[in-house]
């Protein structure tokens, strides 16, 4: 998670009890000779919808060595989407809230809820990164008491890569056809790896072969991270495996082992603290296909393993 810090450059005059000597002759003793004090420190709120276009194109955990907003049509990492602001118990805190925390948590559902409806759906179906920004300690301290939402687009779906752009986010995952929106995938596996396993995951056309494509997200019960990797693992797959049944319109009972594999993408823990526990699951099928499997039935997904 970036955190976002606004430079505060704060006039401070030092004030002494001790009676003050005589100044040397020429020296009339007034320091400010007639100079306008300076102004008050302000704080400077984030203001959205905004673009940053970010040197070297990735994101500094120090919002001030960030340039200048630029217009969204030109080339940008960062979209700015929109700015809350922590109340009550939580902006009384000595220090800003941290994930897991009832603050932070309700910051990221404000968020999440934006990011919702600027896209066009739930931002984890498409390739984009949502990120909750929060002021540093200092100027907290200072009282800064604003979060930021900031989304960026993904060059892919596996790896993260931030991509420029020169066009908002604005219904970049529309259902009738957004842009980012995740749908069909090529999966290559490891070379020299075991069985199933898995290398890269790639964003393909549904119409030219391809090994899978995603059925929607499994969002776990509320509760403490899964600590145990077979349990959580095992978990997952359960949870996983009626959205892609139901993406695909076939049995969730004993054969459906039997008729496709699937794929699961999990956030990680520091995700889950901040209240995404989102799994990302994909239909995986026993050979490659040149159509959308959505809605495809037992046809579509044949018993082929006995």
């Amino acid at each position: 998670m970036r955190r976002a810090v606004v430079l505060v450059v704060a006039a401070m005059t030092l004030l002494g009890g001790c009676t003050r000597p005589s100044p040397p002759p020429g020296v009339d003793g007034d320091l400010v000779n007639g100079w306008p004090m300076l102004p008050a420190a302000m704080l400077t709120e984030p203001v959205a919808p905004a673009c940053y276009q970010l040197p070297g194109g990735t994101a500094s955990a120090d919002v001030t060595s960030w340039p200048a907003p630029v217009a969204c049509t030109e080339p940008h990492e960062v979209e700015l989407i929109s700015v809350g602001r922590f109340t009550g118990a939580d902006a009384e805190r000595a220090t800003p809230p941290i994930a897991g925390g009832p603050a932070m948590r309700g910051a990221y559902a404000r968020c999440a809820a934006d990011a919702k409806a600027l896209l066009g759906a739930d931002w984890r179906a498409g390739r984009v990164s949502l990120s909750v920004d929060v002021p540093s300690p200092v100027l907290w301290d200072a009282g800064a008491r604003w979060f930021r939402c900031d989304l960026q687009a993904l060059q892919d779906i596996d790896r993260f890569s931030i991509a420029t752009r020169t066009v908002s986010l604005r219904g970049a995952l529309r259902p009738d056809g957004g842009e980012l929106l995740i749908g069909c995938v090529k999966i290559t596996s490891k070379e020299g790896g075991a069985a199933g396993s898995i290398d890269r995951i790639f964003p393909a056309s549904c119409t030219t072969p391809h090994e899978g494509e995603f059925a929607g997200i499994y969002e776990p019960p509320d509760g403490e991270y899964p600590a145990d990797n077979d349990a959580r693992s095992n978990a997952i797959f359960a949870g996983c495996r009626p959205v892609v049944a139901g993406f695909v319109a076939v049995p969730d009972d004993a054969n459906f082992q039997s008729r496709t594999g699937l794929v699961t993408m999990p956030y990680d823990k520091t995700a889950w603290e901040l209240g995404n526990r989102g799994v990302r699951c994909f239909v995986w099928p026993p050979k490659p296909v040149k159509v959308s499997l959505r809605g495809a039935g037992t046809k579509g997904l044949p018993i082929t393993i006995a």
